[in-house]
C-alpha cells in the first residue's frame, strides 16, 4: 500500500489532555496512538499577598508539572 505524503503534520508529538474527552483530550487527539507523559519543572507564581493599596506581591515556586504528549 503506497502513501501520498500531503504536507499533513499529523498530532505525534501534539500537547494533549489526559483528562478530557474533547478535542484537546489524548483519547480523540492523538487517534488511538497512545501518548506518553513527561514531568517537567517550571516556575509558578505562589504565595501572593494583596499589599495596601493596590499592589500584589508573589513568590516565584517550582513546581513539577506532568505534560502529555501523543505517539
Amino acid at each position: 500500500m503506497a502513501f501520498i505524503i500531503l504536507g499533513v503534520l499529523g498530532t505525534e508529538g501534539r500537547l494533549c489532555n489526559k483528562t478530557s474527552w474533547g478535542m484537546d483530550g489524548c483519547r480523540l487527539l492523538c487517534c488511538g496512538r497512545g501518548y506518553h507523559t513527561m514531568l517537567r519543572t517550571v516556575q509558578k507564581k505562589c504565595n501572593c499577598r494583596f499589599i495596601w493599596c493596590c499592589k500584589v506581591e508573589c513568590d516565584l515556586c517550582e513546581v513539577q508539572q506532568e505534560e502529555h504528549y501523543c505517539n
